[in-house]
């Protein structure tokens, strides 16, 4: 596009000054690379036409020019799927709403819920991208309703949410556990089942989302799947309630970083994945080196989850300076059976939550509706592994229960660090099945029952926990086949019953240092009791 351009004489201090001045919006504010403008290839913006192919024609142009800015100005637009291109970056000026209505699309390789397989193109994106921008203040919106009722889940009752998707996608999950990749005929059939992504982007490089606003969500909304070097920040993205419309996912992706982003979502809020089972692990790609923050996350399942889906692995991931209200859970570490996969060097920090389920998850038992735990399993490539986690500086105020942890008898959760951590709930601590695990200044605050309860743990130590609300007739600590457990520089507060409670006979394997244990009525004790 060629650049037009005046040049105006005016007089400053007594000088005669030659001003530049771009009179067409052919250049960016630097004049580096020109500037393609939908409704100069035929957008509509009173939605009254399908902007699709105006789109893509002057997403072609930048394309063809080497690169560019396609500036889509204020205005509403109906469009079809959009495909991007290198060194391209997508300019939705405040003001303008691009609408995307639900329709079947063609197909593309992709990986839907860890399953590489058959998906339907996403709403925006593409594949094998290097330096590609989204951003302004404009808003994208789909209607998640119309999604479900193109491709509906099938419902099990009433009650049981049933599948993701339909039963060609259960068939092909059951089959990818006899043999990945399953036949070809499989993904065929499945593929129509599923929602695209809104926004994602397959094995590319250099990619920026900025600004922009999404109001609602045809299923993820914005997946980063095998994608290294990713910026997503200071974008909203109200989804709630939809169904599976996770804020932002990184799937197999590398060196990404999150910050200053609104989210409030029917489904995880932040959420890293690398893979499903066993196809998950025949693909065996991580995802690491993460950093988000200053996030703010509402009604979402997760605040930040990691998993379920971790047979890639997941390593070196940094979550600070969150908040969240009405979440079902805070920090959300889950995996199963049958994953494989490990999570390892992970530190959340400086986090607020008001109204949550529970504070903080980390569970080798995620199940769903229905599943029942079974017996122990032999360490496999099945089994997933949690370690080397650390979680500190937490305030959890008005939650169902403060903190969950639990491992698997074969494969305890082994070296969390809990720290700085202050929490209310109508339950407290639990813990089972864990090695090395630490707690240093945390103090729960509990409706009833134990404030901590701690199972089936291997060098467990309690270093200045305390509950400042005790409950009446019921211990602050209740420790079960803990051996060699250390609890020191801990307190009891005024009211306590008894500080320490433990399955009989095993009071004795217990380390107490430098406890002050004088407001209870009894420091210690071995009890059958009701641990629950």
């Amino acid at each position: 596009m060629l650049i037009r351009m005046k040049t105006w004489a005016c007089r400053f201090s007594g000088r005669l000054l030659l001003l530049p001045w771009f009179l067409s919006i052919g250049v960016n504010g630097l004049g580096a690379a020109p500037w393609f403008n939908v409704l100069d290839y035929g957008a509509h913006n009173d939605g009254s036409t399908d902007s699709t192919g105006a789109i893509r024609s002057a997403i072609q142009a930048a394309s063809a020019a080497g690169g560019g800015t396609v500036y889509v100005p204020a205005g509403n637009y109906v469009t079809g799927p959009i495909e991007l291109a290198d060194n391209l970056v997508l300019h939705l000026d405040a003001g303008a709403t691009l609408r995307f209505p639900a329709m079947r699309l063609p197909f593309t390789p992709g990986r839907e819920q860890g399953i590489e397989c058959l998906t339907p193109v996403p709403l925006i994106g593409g594949r094998n991208l290097h330096n590609v921008t989204i951003t302004g203040r404009g808003v994208l919106t789909t209607d998640n309703a119309a999604w479900l009722k193109l491709m509906p889940r099938i419902n099990s009752s009433e009650t049981d949410i049933g599948t993701a998707f339909g039963t060609n996608w259960e068939h092909l999950l059951q089959e990818l556990e006899l043999k990945t990749p399953a036949p070809a005929e499989d993904y065929q059939r499945a593929a129509p089942e599923l929602r695209p992504s809104f926004v994602r982007f397959m094995d590319s490089t250099n990619v920026l989302v900025e600004g922009v606003h999404f109001v609602g969500s045809s299923m993820w909304t914005i997946h980063l799947l095998y994608t290294d070097n990713a910026v997503v920040r200071d974008v909203i993205i109200e989804t709630y309630p939809g169904v599976h419309t996770d804020g932002i996912a990184v799937d197999s992706s590398r060196n990404v970083r999150i910050s200053d982003c609104y989210i409030d979502t029917g489904d995880d809020g932040i959420v890293l994945k690398s893979g499903k089972d066993a196809d998950g692990r025949r693909v065996n790609r991580p995802t690491e080196n993460v950093s988000i923050s200053n996030c703010t996350v509402h009604h979402a399942h997760g605040a930040v989850t990691l998993g379920s889906e971790i047979s890639g692995g997941i390593r070196n991931v940094v979550a600070d300076n969150i908040t969240c209200d009405g979440t079902q859970i805070g920090v959300r570490i889950k995996s199963r059976r049958g994953r494989g996969g490990t999570v390892e060097d992970v530190r959340f920090d400086n986090w607020t939550m008001e109204n949550v389920g529970i504070g903080i998850d980390v569970t080798s038992y995620y199940l769903m509706e229905g599943e029942t735990k079974t017996a122990v399993e032999p360490v496999s490539a099945r089994t997933p592994v949690f370690r080397n986690l650390a979680i500190s500086h937490m305030t959890i105020n008005h939650a169902q229960t403060a903190i969950d942890v639990e491992g698997l008898p074969e494969m305890p959760i082994s070296g969390l660090r809990l720290g700085d951590v202050i929490a209310s709930a109508k339950t407290g601590m639990r813990g089972t099945f864990t090695d090395a695990l630490e707690l240093h200044d945390v103090q729960v605050n509990a409706d009833h029952g134990p404030a901590l309860l701690v199972r089936d743990s291997r060098q467990l130590e309690l270093d200045g926990v305390s509950s400042s609300r005790p409950q009446p007739l019921t211990p602050v600590i209740r420790l079960e086949h803990c051996p060699g457990a250390i609890i020191r520089n801990s307190r009891a507060f005024d009211g306590t019953d008894t500080f320490l409670s433990t399955a009989p006979g095993e009071l004795k394997s217990i380390v107490l240092k430098d406890d002050d244990f004088d407001a209870a009525r009894l420091p210690a004790e071995e009890s059958a009791g009701d641990s629950r």
